[in-house]
């Protein structure tokens, strides 16, 4: 129990850096760029994947195996997954309940943070 919330808190730091991705490059492309906020969104999540994945293998799992590409095409689909109900919930909170998109990454991102690492820990790296 003690080992998984650790995970957990270190999946965190990964997923840390790849949401600074995603909510950097997501404002730059709304606000400077004028993108559509849900395309600027995707585009964001989709940029944050890799450095994620890279993080995930090597410092939360410490994969020592040679099923990295596997492992990858597990992740991607969980993460293209977790992408579909990511650009769900940023339409619900914005449009829907007519939340700021800025607070709706937020929102968004702590939900499908949770699922994604379940998702991880369960089927991917386990």
């Amino acid at each position: 129990m003690i080992e998984d919330f650790k995970k957990f808190l270190i999946y965190g730091i990964g997923g840390g850096f790849g949401f600074l991705i995603t909510f950097s490059l997501t404002i730059f492309l709304t606000e400077k760029l004028k993108f559509y906020y849900l395309i600027s969104a995707i585009i964001g999540y989709l940029s944050g994947i890799f450095i994620n994945f890279i993080f995930q293998a090597f410092i939360t799992f410490k994969t020592k195996e040679k099923l990295f590409l596997l492992r990858f095409i597990k992740f991607l689909f969980f993460q293209l997954l977790g992408l579909t109900l990511y650009s769900i919930l940023m339409f619900f909170f914005t449009d829907i309940l007519k939340i700021y998109y800025v607070i709706s990454i937020f929102f968004s991102t702590g939900i499908v943070y949770i699922i994604n690492f379940t998702l991880a820990k369960n089927f991917v790296f386990k």
